[in-house]
């Protein structure tokens, strides 16, 4: 396994994630949301960040498996599928809960972008 281009992918997803829903999208997404600065406060950022880092770890590591002819391109491609599913899949949940569009984009946008920037990187690292 190819620890530098995980370790890289990890980084890359949780930067962006801090632009994403900092600078940004932050304000929109937390009126969205209905959270506010307050209920951010009270939450327990270590375990939300620790567990997210997580995530985008097991993430790193499984488009290391799929980006599997080692180019860029190919990671743009597996990136880009990887979008489309979580789009739709996403997409059926946001309807039953009847959640915004607005917050749908700003979710798959940042999600799309990650994958795709995942597939790009570890394409190229490989």
């Amino acid at each position: 396994m190819d620890i530098v281009a995980v370790i890289v992918v990890t980084v890359v997803g949780m930067g962006l994630g801090a632009l994403w829903y900092g600078p940004l999208l932050g304000k929109a997404w937390q009126a969205e949301t209905g959270l506010t600065d307050e209920k951010i406060a009270d939450a327990n950022m270590g375990l939300i960040m620790g567990t997210a880092t997580l995530l985008e770890l097991i993430a790193a590591i499984i488009f290391l498996f799929m980006a599997d002819d080692g180019s860029a391109f190919n990671g743009v491609q597996v990136g880009a599928l990887a979008s489309m599913f979580f789009a739709i899949g996403l997409g059926i949940n946001y309807l039953f809960e009847r959640q915004s569009m607005k917050l749908y984009l700003i979710n798959i946008g940042y999600m799309s972008l990650t994958f795709i920037l995942m597939g790009v990187i570890i394409g190229f690292l490989r």
